[in-house]
């Protein structure tokens, strides 16, 4: 996996942010880890980890670890609300 796999998210102003996604970081786990953007910031031309982002964008941010079944459990849950999304 590439060092730092992240997703923008930037649909919804005052729920945005971007997801990062590691492998390994404790063996045999993965890395799920979700940073919440100030909603004042504009993430749309911003890429988070570089020299340029702002100091203080960053207004929460969680971190948890996903054993091969609960990554897997994720993957199914989100199929399944994309799934719905698109049936809607």
């Amino acid at each position: 996996m590439q060092d730092n796999a992240k997703i923008k998210c930037n649909n919804i102003p005052y729920r945005k942010g971007f997801i990062e996604i590691m492998s390994n970081i404790h063996k045999g786990l993965v890395n799920l880890e979700t940073w919440n953007i100030h909603v004042d910031v504009d993430i749309k031309n911003l890429n988070l980890g570089v020299d340029d982002f702002p100091e203080d964008a960053v207004t929460g941010n969680t971190e948890i670890e996903l054993s091969i079944d609960d990554a897997k459990g994720l993957i199914k849950l989100l199929q399944q609300a994309i799934s719905d999304v698109e049936s809607a």
